[in-house]
């Protein structure tokens, strides 16, 4: 029913979902809510949504799976689901938006890569200025060479998986996991959540990732449940689990959303996390 078209030559990758396999009362509730949610979607932004011939819906998403792996540990980092503008844009965390006082629109670098920095995660090698519209493109072609090449300062091969695959805007009636739900349907969402998992397990299996830190609670709830984790430990009160079944082999810790990454609590919990992960590993 859901075909992953993946391209380990770049960030955003191709999702096709087989309207064909699903009830009529779905298929038209889904095609009614793509309607009513692009409405609330810029028009650069519309393109990455369409309907192709054969009753599919076709759309991009954005997945970080390293081309180059350095010597260093691999880590995954889950997400929740993607920005609809950050998968147009062809980069995760793009930019963020910020009202000034006169109330005119600034960009800003985005909390995650901040917090990444901050947090002794993952640092580029040069400094990038403060995104705008005029040199958006030229930053976001930088961190995407650097993210595929690893091409950075960290101990970590850093991937980065959006669980929910579907692309939403960053705020409003349609945003983050429960917005999906919304546009989709009960029965579809369904079906994603189990291709969702069988993607995230793929993942893991294909490169020896034995760490992973889920900053969505959706998402790592599905994890959890889906892979049999039961809780071995906490860290600030966020807490630490083993998986089962094939991936038994991975540890997965639990974080505060992204929303929150730039506090000094959220700071405190993912630097907690990398030291434990580094402790675990023998890393120095």
């Amino acid at each position: 029913m859901i075909t992953y078209r993946e391209n380990r030559n770049n960030i955003t990758q191709i999702v096709e979902f087989d309207l064909t396999k699903v009830t009529d009362q779905s298929r038209q509730v889904l095609e009614h809510g793509i309607t009513e949610y692009l409405k609330h979607v810029e028009d650069k932004h519309k393109k990455i949504f369409k309907f192709e011939v054969g009753n599919k819906l076709v759309y991009e998403t954005e997945v970080l799976i390293p081309k180059v792996n350095k010597n260093r540990l691999n880590v995954l980092m889950v997400l929740g689901n993607p920005a609809v503008h950050s998968v147009a844009e062809r980069m995760f965390f793009s930019y963020e938006r910020r009202r000034n006082r006169e109330n005119q629109e600034t960009w800003i670098e985005h909390r995650f890569w901040r917090a990444l920095r901050d947090c002794d995660v993952l640092e580029f090698n040069k400094n990038v200025k403060n995104p705008t519209p005029q040199n958006i493109d030229e930053i976001n072609s930088y961190k995407r060479d650097c993210l595929l090449n690893g091409d950075y300062i960290s101990d970590f091969n850093i991937f980065l998986l959006p669980y929910f695959s579907f692309p939403t805007p960053a705020s409003g009636p349609y945003s983050g996991v429960n917005g999906i739900k919304k546009i989709v349907g009960e029965e579809i969402f369904e079906e994603m959540k189990k291709f969702e998992f069988q993607r995230f397990k793929g993942i893991f299996l294909g490169n020896n990732i034995k760490n992973v830190t889920c900053f969505q609670k959706t998402a790592g709830n599905e994890v959890i449940e889906k892979a049999q984790g039961k809780p071995i430990d906490s860290i600030l009160n966020n807490r630490v689990y083993k998986l089962g079944d094939a991936l038994k082999h991975v540890t997965l810790y639990t974080a505060p959303p992204t929303r929150l990454l730039h506090t000094n609590s959220g700071k405190k919990i993912l630097k907690s996390i990398v030291a434990d992960i580094k402790a675990k590993n023998k890393i120095d």
